[in-house]
């Protein structure tokens, strides 16, 4: 038991220095989000570096941001990774062409991402951390 709480905590603390730095970052880089979104997913683990996630999250078949790992990442590409990564549930046009911008409007249209963001705006780490709150609770709210 006593192990177990200390892998628990140790993750948890790990998982608490990613957000920490999402928050920090005004606008967003697509590696900071790649880290942010793929150890929340479960998809990679807290201590894996940004260029092995990115990695591995192409290995898994997510299709991530282009650009470099300290490239802002925009809205619609932050959209896109979150509903990659969650296996969200598409409308009918992001199921025919699944893209950031039709991600960005799927959760726009969830009253997700605030109504003057646009699919290529960056997004600041503040944001994306509000974002994904919301997904998160909009989430388990429909289950």
């Amino acid at each position: 038991m006593g192990v177990l709480l200390c892998v628990a905590t140790s993750l948890f603390a790990q998982y608490g220095q990613i957000i920490e730095q999402v928050a920090g970052q005004d606008p967003l880089s697509v590696g900071a989000s790649i880290r942010l979104l793929g150890v929340a997913a479960g998809s990679i683990p807290p201590e894996m570096g940004m260029a092995d996630a990115r990695a591995s999250l192409l290995r898994l078949g997510v299709r991530v941001p282009s650009g470099s790992n300290d490239s802002p990442i925009s809205y619609g590409e932050f959209a896109f990774l979150l509903v990659q990564l969650y296996d969200q549930p598409r409308s009918l046009s992001s199921r025919i062409m699944p893209g950031p911008r039709t991600a960005f409007y799927d959760l726009k249209e969830k009253g997700l991402i605030p109504a003057a963001a646009r699919p290529g705006f960056t997004i600041s780490g503040p944001d994306a951390l509000l974002l994904q709150r919301r997904f998160l609770e909009a989430r388990k709210a429909e289950k």
